[in-house]
């Protein structure tokens, strides 16, 4: 087997992440990969060259790794306007194209299947997201988020909402309940309720419309739908003293799920993350990439990319994911891309 894996840095180059890690190179290894790894790649995520090294990795420059024809570059974000290695194939999230490429995988096409679960970037990464979203909201909260008695005083836990339960919202229940807030969540799909009470959060139950999407997401409502969810969901994100959104709808602009209105309720010290923000946001007034704070003292996070927060966690899941993949596409010593899981990522 002459089979050979060059790493792309993460691009743009605010992303942390690194799509290999030493850990996740001494196992491709050991499965008769060849490594290259550009200089540096790691730096972000806390994956220095020398641990590279150790693990067995030819470490090149960046020019020299795209100058080599390897087998397989991978990548994070696949991005054609970088030079990728003169590769056979791609790996990455997005539909490129990539440059010198003959083929490109595009992570974000792999099936939501039970046996695709080990090999899928989308899942891992969200799952830190909703972690990390959670995080945030102590971070900016004025306030404590559990109850605590003291000869000083006592309070009462804050109150957390999260809005939309997919992986990054199940994440984001489980970690605001450890840092002891009083959480309820909202889903437009009815049947995600069950999952919210086994977290012991409280289930937010509105009369209104709901949606089923394709592979267990949920889907997308028309104008007079997200309206009338705005206006039903007003008073519970007016109670909140942080929120958390995650709702996305695959290839369309995220739902606008807490209006102006409700923002303009909420307390002064308030926080609301808004996860949905690179694909148009969940609420009313956030910007990509900025924090915000509105008149009426309400902090509107804007964060892009909350899995490039928590780089070097994200990297190893990242990782992982692909040794998974990689073992998949190679046959009897042989990249092959006939598995039906593969041929679903084509672009």
């Amino acid at each position: 087997m002459n089979l050979s894996i060059g790493l792309i840095p993460c691009l743009p180059t605010d992303d942390h992440r690194v799509p290999m890690t030493p850990e996740g190179v001494t196992k491709l290894i050991k499965a008769g990969w060849q490594v290259l790894v550009p200089t540096g790649a790691g730096a972000a995520a806390s994956f220095p060259d020398s641990a590279y090294a150790a693990a067995g990795a030819k470490i090149l420059t960046a020019k020299e790794v795209t100058k080599t024809n390897i087998t397989v570059g991978l990548a994070v974000n696949l991005t054609p306007t970088i030079p990728y290695a003169a590769a056979e194939l791609v790996i990455g999230l997005g539909n490129g194209p990539v440059a010198n490429a003959k083929q490109v995988l595009a992570l974000q096409k792999l099936p939501r299947t039970t046996r695709a679960q080990a090999m899928d970037v989308l899942s891992s990464q969200a799952n830190l997201g909703g972690y990390a979203a959670a995080l945030a909201v102590a971070h900016h909260l004025p306030r404590l988020m559990p109850a605590l008695s003291t000869a000083a005083g006592s309070t009462k836990p804050s109150k957390v909402l999260v809005l939309g339960v997919g992986v990054a919202g199940l994440q984001a229940i489980a970690t605001a309940r450890r840092l002891g807030a009083a959480v309820s969540a909202f889903d437009i799909r009815p049947e995600v309720a069950e999952q919210i009470k086994s977290l012991g959060a409280k289930v937010v139950e509105v009369d209104g419309p709901s949606a089923e999407g394709k592979g267990g997401y949920a889907g997308a409502l028309d104008a007079a739908g997200i309206q009338a969810l705005q206006e039903k969901l007003l008073p519970f994100v007016a109670a909140a003293d942080g929120v958390i959104t995650t709702a996305q709808v695959p290839g369309k602009a995220a739902p606008q799920l807490v209006s102006a209105a409700a923002v303009a309720a909420m307390a002064p010290g308030s926080v609301i993350i808004d996860m949905a923000a690179a694909s148009g946001g969940n609420v009313v007034g956030t910007k990509a990439g900025e924090v915000i704070q509105t008149t009426n003292g309400i902090t509107l996070v804007g964060e892009t990319n909350w899995p490039s927060t928590l780089a070097q966690t994200a990297s190893r899941f990242w990782a992982q994911n692909m040794v998974n993949l990689l073992a998949v596409l190679v046959k009897d010593g042989v990249l092959s891309l006939e598995d039906e899981l593969v041929k679903a990522m084509v672009p």
